[in-house]
């Protein structure tokens, strides 16, 4: 339902990459749920317990990412400018920071949460202006992906002992 509302706030402001990434969220999530239960390590004890391995991002990985985050960031934009989206290049830099967000996501990369509170600090700017109910709820996402990153960043740390 949430995104469906969103997609029509979207959609009617004319930003077309939050459109495009609504849509390609509504496709990642049965795979990044199907991929990260067939990761899942079940410890054999008593009652079962879940958790994941995170894994850390290596160097050649991140100038990977950050590569691949500025070739769609201004790939897109200048596709949004040539179709005349309200602010093209904003709308743009959150299709990259989500689509690598769920890469990382994916891949199991604490990572990923890096690209989340920078999705959601670039969402906060698109919507500067047009929609303060929107923008709170970007900073809510925000705090969020925070203690995502604290929690994951343990969970590294401790696989590492």
């Amino acid at each position: 339902m949430n995104s469906a509302i969103y997609l029509i706030l979207a959609l009617n402001k004319n930003f077309y990459g939050e459109v495009l990434t609504t849509l390609y969220f509504f496709v990642m999530q049965p795979i990044g749920l199907y991929v990260w239960l067939s990761n899942r390590i079940n410890d054999q004890g008593g009652a079962e317990e879940s958790h994941f391995e995170a894994k850390k991002l290596t160097i050649m990985e991140w100038i990977k990412y950050l590569v691949l985050t500025a070739l769609i960031w201004i790939g897109m934009g200048y596709a949004y400018k040539s179709i005349h989206s309200a602010r093209p290049f904003r709308d743009s830099v959150t299709d990259a920071t989500n689509g690598v967000g769920q890469l990382l996501m994916t891949g199991l990369y604490r990572e990923q949460w890096i690209f989340w509170i920078a999705t959601n600090l670039f969402s906060i700017y698109l919507w500067w202006g047009e929609s303060i109910h929107i923008q709170g709820m970007y900073w809510v996402y925000t705090l969020n992906s925070l203690v995502g990153w604290y929690q994951w960043s343990k969970a590294v740390k401790k696989e590492a002992i």
